[in-house]
This record gives structure tokens, C-alpha cells and sequence, in this order.
């Protein structure tokens, strides 16, 4: 409705759609025929021109003498008086117009120069100073139509329509009464001068003396082409009339917009908008009858623009609701009708969203026509509609089903028992098909509708289908920090003031003593000055879906320290972390290529960390880019070995160079026997395929000496070094290279 508005505003106030208020006005002209008021008389001569100025000069003074005798008080010559090639002519109109200076007006002596006046009438006119002048001027628009008549002409005279209408009337100008019959006016024809004014009462009639014909007639609504004199006429009986008045552009538009949003701030219910807008349809119809029987001139364009505008993008609303809040393949409500829904629920009593995640359903829907993936979906959804008859169960058009639930129920159960029942595996068409799904909700009382969303979806994406496969954030979630709103927004304004930079952690080689490589960790100060572990805001960002953007500034920052280690002689391989949700498409290579160009950095010197902060799962995809990566001299590495989802099969499905074992069994090395099982069988292991392995969090001496002992490739953690700025790092390269190992190291 704002933009309607806006937009009708506009329209009026540069006239764009004059043409459809001419045709507005002109419709409304012919609603009635009103007749004159009879005190106004037209009196034609012929044309008056140089050929036959004389003899018009002596007809014209020769009916202001007969108007005169028969008690006319107010005549009005509506001709621009010139000079004749006869003396006597000239001399016998000046004298009748001297003896009736009170009487007689006459049309001021620069009229005849006017812009648009005819070329005969603009030279050689006579010295009537002394007389009463009025002006005759009317602005046309580019139809030449006649709508206004200004209180002053230009040259500041009284306008003969207001001089014979209301003199001293204050308005600036009158707008012609359209209604008005012309046919009406008194006409009193010269050659049958008698008998015409013997039906006028002359004394109270005032007269206009013009020319019939002037080759530049003036049109008139309704009326056609019409002479200046008729023009004027009507004027005046406007003012008479006590009309001609014009509603300014603006109030119409305002007046039924302002109802329209009222509608639709207040209205309810479709039939009370129905009502309202066939109310403003009624209104309108009557303001144009009810303005064009009084006279009054009204701009209709604008708001028919102001309903069309409206009805045009109400209409896209409707379609939208209709068509794009639904599904094409399972004719399910999609999400944006599921956040138009929620929205609208706000204020009805505690509720929660609920996301159901399909998994592997790209892999399932690869074998199924599309009856079958229809099927499939319907299938689920009616599963899902046993939370209750009412519930409207809604699809993403991706792998992701919701709906909206009563928080007042034992939700936690209702779950649990709901995915019990949706992973019952599918029969179409004689095929069973398992269904996998994660649940996540958020019935958390705080954030907007689409924010609870996004935490409902990304608690489904949580939760892991053997380990925690419903994940529900609510008030009392322990889990506060991970699902705090204000930290997604103060991470955007991280992000957009490059607040986020990194550390080198050195990684040593246990048979050398020697520093090898490092890794880039992020790190990132809030606007209070306190450091953010990269544990809490690294999985935020993956839940914000800029995982990209942040791995692209950690990138570009990690390029910027390897040339300045290549420029001080310093250079070691540095390892980046990318999280494994980011291997399902070539934009992560296109980053990481990017990044390689800009600082033109040996693609050997970087060395990529899969970290698994989710289930691979095309695997087919990952490699791809993995391959496409190593082909440039980038090596790759499984980051958290031992903890996570699908290590082993990531491990034997992805071409790794490097495995680095998570410091939750390198901190438990020295007191668990079971441990150091582990971990030997993860050396051995990578021994065995070719890879190099790497422990990480080693903190104290005692695990050093077992990891040493045990074949460890490299190692990493407090006890060594902890991260630090690329300038330490530099100087703790070049100081490490002038000392000679130590007997231990061989």
C-alpha cells in the first residue's frame, strides 16, 4: 500500500497521466446539461480583419449605440479594436465609446500581442487608455483544451470570465463547469437586432461583443470548439454558480490509501477486506458523480493508478500464497509459508518449530521416478501429520520437513517416538526404502520466528542419526553459548571489520627436533576485548552458512604469512582448516585457488585440514575436489582423527597425506593403557598407508617421550610451542635452524 501510494504521489505530481484525467473530466461534462443564467449575452459580429476594419468599426460602435438605448449597463467588447484605412469609421467608434465610458469595457490593448492571438489582430489599435480594460487570455493544454481561467491575465487586468462573472471575486482562477449547456447562452443576432433583445432582460444582462469565427477556436469539453468569447462566458457562469473549484491531486489518492491501510492493519478476515475494498470502489464511483454534477474538478487518474498499483501487487501476494509458498513436487506448503505461518502464530500460546532432516535423500531419489519421489515425500509428511489432525506439515523442496508444535506437551518424548515412527522404512511400488532422518527443534522463547527457525534447522543438521538424532534447543538448553542470537550478529560485524586473524601453532618433528610446518588457527577478539574460543564461534558460523567467507579471509590471511616466511627465508609448510560440510561443491577449490593467485604463494607450502565437524556425505563430490586440488601441490590432511563422524571411512575413501590425532587420546595417553592401544593402532595405521601422522594437544613432557617412542611422525601442543604471531614464528624458525639437535633426537 506504501509503495501504491508513493507511486500515485508521483503520478500527480508531474501530471503524468493528464491525458486520462481529460478523459475523466470530459465523461463527467456530459453527466448533465445545465442551462445558463440568462444574465450574460452573446453578441456574434463577423469576422473583423484589416480588409474590413471600417465597416466592423462602425457595426460594432453601431450596437453599442442600440444596447445603450435599450438600457444595457455593462458591454463588453471582446475585440481587439485596430485602426481603419477610413478616418471617419475610427473617429465615429472613439466617440461612442468616449460617450459611454462608464459603460462599456473593452479587451486592454496589449491582449492583442499575446502568444497565440491571431497575426490581423496585433498591430495598429486604437487609443483606448481611458476606457475600462479586462483581459482575455486562456492557457490550453497540448490538446488545446480549455480547463481554467486565471482571476488575472498577463498583463494584469481582470480576465473578462471574472469581470463578467463576480468582479472582486478572491479566488485566483475558476475551473469550467463542464455541465453547463453552451447552446444555452442568449445569442442576440445583429441583423435581427429587435426582436432578439426583446426576449433579455437587458438592464440586468451583461454583454459581450466577439467575433463568430477566428480560425484559432478553443475547446471546450463537452462543447467542441468554441470561440474566446464563449470560453469566458462559461467561466462566468461557473462563478456564478459558486462552483468551479479543484480538489488538489493529492487528497484523493491520500483519502482511499489511507483506508486501504487501515484494511489492512485492521481487517481480520478476507470477507471484511472484501467489504472494505468494494466500499473504496463505491466511494470512488461516487466522488467521480458526485464531483463532476457539482462542478468541482477532481483528479480520478491518480487514484485509479494508486487501485491499480495496489490490486497489481496484492495480486503477487495472492499468487505467491497460491502458487510460491508451495512445493511443485510433493504440493506440500513450502518454508515461506511455514514463516508466514509461524509469524502469524506469535502471541497464540508457546510453540516451537520443529525441522525433520531426510538423509542421504539425493542418493534415494536417484533410483525413483517422479511419481515415486512424490510418494515418497507424501509418505513422510502423512507420518508426520499424527502429531495431531490440525498440524500442517510443511517441505523446503530440499531434504528438510517442519511444522509447529504446542510447547505445552512432553515435546522430548513426542519426538523420540515420532522419528521411531517416520524411520520405518517406505514401500513404493514393491521397493522397500529405508528412511533416515535427524530431528531438531527450538522452543526457546527468545528471537524472532525466522531466527528460531534457523536454529531449529540447525539443530537438525546437529544432531547425528546414531549418536543424538533429536537435538532440541530451548530456555533450559545447557548449550547457551553455542545457540546465543547475539553472537551470530556480532560475528557479521567481525566479519565486516576484518576483526577475525590468526596464530601459527609449530608442529615439530620428533626425529629431528626440528619445526616443520604450522597450523593457522583463528582467533578473534570481540568488541569488549575478550577472546571468542574458535570452538563456540566456528561451529556459529557454519550455522550462519558463511563458513565460506570466513575460510576465505583465514585463507588469504594464511597466504599473506607464508609469502612474508617465503620473503624472510623462513618458509614452512602452514596448515588451513576446512570443515568437511564445504567439500559438496567446487566453490571451496575456486576459494582456495583464488587465494593461491592473489599472493602467488607455492601451492606445496599449504597443506588443507578436513576437520569433521559433519558427516561427509557425497563422497563422490569430496573427491573430486580433493583431487583437483593435490594436482596443484596442495596435500591434505584428516583433522581430529578419532573423534566426529565417519573417520574411518573418510580415511579410506579420501586420498589424505597426513593424519592428525585428536588431542582427546593424546591427553589421555600417559595414565589409559586402552589409549595408547588406540593411538598405536592409529600410527600403525598410517605407517601402513603411507601417510604422515601427527599428534596434537601434547602438553607435557611425559607424552612427548610415549609419542616419540611410539613412531609419531610430528607433534604439536603447548609443550612445544604455543600459537603465536607470524613475526614470532619467523624469529623462532630462524633460531631453531642455528641450534644443533639434541642427543635424544639422534
Amino acid at each position: 500500500m506504501y509503495i501504491a501510494i508513493a507511486i500515485a504521489l508521483l503520478a500527480g505530481a508531474i501530471s503524468l497521466l493528464k491525458p486520462l484525467d481529460i478523459t475523466a473530466w470530459a465523461i463527467q461534462s456530459r453527466l448533465s446539461d445545465r442551462d445558463v443564467s440568462g444574465t450574460i449575452a452573446l453578441v456574434e459580429v463577423g469576422a473583423y480583419t484589416d480588409q474590413n476594419a471600417a465597416e466592423e468599426n462602425r457595426h460594432i460602435a453601431s450596437l453599442i449605440r442600440k444596447l445603450r438605448a435599450d438600457g444595457a449597463k455593462r458591454i463588453f467588447v471582446n475585440i481587439p479594436l485596430r485602426r481603419s484605412n477610413a478616418p471617419s469609421a475610427d473617429e465615429e467608434l472613439s466617440r461612442v465609446l468616449t460617450e459611454n465610458l462608464d459603460y462599456v469595457y473593452v479587451v486592454g490593448p496589449d491582449s492583442s500581442k499575446r502568444e497565440g492571438a491571431p497575426e490581423n489582430l496585433r498591430t495598429n489599435a486604437l487609443p483606448l487608455e481611458s476606457l475600462k480594460g479586462f483581459d482575455n487570455y486562456v492557457a490550453q493544454d497540448f490538446l488545446r483544451f480549455v480547463w481554467n481561467i486565471k482571476a488575472q491575465g498577463r498583463g494584469g487586468r481582470e480576465s473578462l470570465a471574472f469581470a463578467l462573472g463576480r468582479p472582486g471575486e478572491t479566488r485566483a482562477e475558476v475551473f469550467i463547469d463542464g455541465t453547463i449547456d453552451s447552446t444555452s447562452i442568449p445569442r442576440i443576432n445583429p441583423a435581427n437586432f429587435e426582436r432578439s433583445v426583446d426576449r433579455i432582460d437587458v438592464p440586468n444582462t451583461a454583454f459581450v461583443i466577439g467575433v463568430g469565427q477566428l480560425g484559432s477556436e478553443l475547446r471546450v469539453a463537452k462543447h467542441g470548439y468554441v470561440t474566446n468569447s464563449v470560453t469566458h462566458i462559461l467561466g462566468a457562469e461557473t462563478l456564478l454558480r459558486g462552483t468551479g473549484q479543484q480538489i488538489p491531486f493529492y487528497v484523493l489518492p491520500l483519502a482511499i490509501g489511507l483506508v486501504l491501510l487501515l484494511n489492512a492493519w485492521l481487517a481480520r478476515t478476507s470477507r471484511l477486506r472484501r467489504l472494505v475494498y468494494a466500499a473504496c470502489i463505491i466511494a470512488f464511483l461516487c466522488a467521480f458523480v458526485g464531483t463532476g454534477l457539482a462542478g468541482v474538478q477532481a483528479h480520478f487518474a491518480d487514484t485509479v493508478l494508486l487501485l491499480a498499483v495496489y490490486a497489481s501487487l496484492r495480486g503477487l501476494v495472492l499468487y505467491k500464497q497460491r502458487h510460491l509458498y508451495v512445493d511443485p513436487i510433493s504440493k506440500l506448503p513450502n518454508f515461506s509459508a511455514l514463516r508466514r505461518d509461524f509469524s502469524a502464530s506469535e502471541g497464540q500460546g508457546d510453540l516451537g518449530v520443529v525441522v525433520v532432516k531426510i538423509l542421504r535423500l539425493d542418493s534415494i531419489f536417484a533410483h525413483l521416478s517422479e511419481g515415486e519421489k512424490r510418494a515418497y515425500l507424501r509418505q513422510i509428511s502423512d507420518r508426520l501429520s499424527i502429531t495431531g489432525k490440525d498440524t500442517k506439515i510443511y517441505f523446503d523442496g530440499g531434504k528438510y520437513f517442519a511444522f509447529i508444535l504446542d510447547a505445552a506437551i512432553d515435546y522430548e518424548s513426542h519426538l523420540s517416538g515420532l522419528r521411531a515412527i517416520v524411520s520405518q522404512p517406505i514401500i513404493i511400488a514393491s521397493k522397500s526404502i529405508d528412511v533416515a532422518v535427524t530431528v531438531g527443534a527450538d522452543f526457546s522463547s527468545r528471537g524472532l520466528p525466522a531466527h528460531r527457525m534457523s536454529s531449529a534447522i540447525a539443530a537438525a543438521d546437529h544432531a547425528r542419526e546414531a549418536f543424538q538424532p533429536v537435538f532440541i534447543v530451548s530456555d533450559a538448553c545447557h548449550d547457551d553459548d553455542e545457540w546465543d542470537h547475539s553472537l551470530t550478529a556480532r560475528l557479521a560485524e567481525a566479519l565486516a571489520e576484518d576483526r577475525i586473524s590468526i596464530k601459527l601453532q609449530p608442529q615439530i618433528d620428533f626425529k629431528t627436533g626440528k619445526f616443520v610446518g604450522a597450523e593457522v588457527l583463528a582467533r578473534w577478539q570481540d568488541e569488549a576485548g575478550n577472546e571468542i574460543s574458535p570452538a563456540r564461534f566456528i561451529p556459529q558460523f557454519e550455522r550462519m552458512a558463511r563458513l565460506d567467507e570466513l575460510t576465505s579471509r583465514i585463507l588469504d590471511k594464511a597466504m599473506a604469512a607464508l609469502r612474508s616466511l617465503q620473503e624472510s627465508g623462513c618458509a614452512l609448510p602452514l596448515s588451513v582448516n576446512v570443515s568437511a560440510v564445504q567439500f559438496v561443491d567446487e566453490r571451496i577449490a575456486e576459494i582456495v585457488e583464488k587465494s593461491l593467485r592473489e599472493y602467488d604463494v607455492d601451492p606445496s607450502l599449504l597443506k588443507i585440514e578436513v576437520t569433521e565437524t559433519a558427516r561427509i556425505e557425497d563422497f563422490e563430490t569430496a573427491c573430486q575436489i580433493v583431487e583437483r586440488l593435490r594436482k596443484q601441490g596442495i596435500t591434505f590432511s584428516l583433522d581430529d582423527f578419532g573423534v566426529g563422524s565417519a573417520n574411518l571411512e573418510a580415511l579410506q575413501r579420501l586420498p589424505f597425506d597426513e593424519v592428525k590425532i585428536d588431542q582427546l587420546f593424546i591427553q589421555q595417553l600417559t595414565g589409559s593403557c586402552k589409549t595408547r592401544a588406540i593411538v598405536e593402532g592409529v600410527l600403525h595405521t598410517a605407517s601402513k598407508a603411507g601417510m604422515t601422522s601427527v599428534a596434537e594437544g601434547i602438553e607435557d613432557l611425559e607424552t612427548h617421550t610415549w609419542l616419540s617412542s611410539m613412531g609419531c611422525d610430528r607433534g604439536q601442543g603447548y609443550f612445544i610451542a604455543k600459537p603465536m604471531v607470524v613475526s614470532q614464528f619467523t624469529s623462532l624458525i630462524e633460531l631453531n635452524r642455528a641450534i644443533k639437535p639434541r642427543p635424544d633426537y639422534g
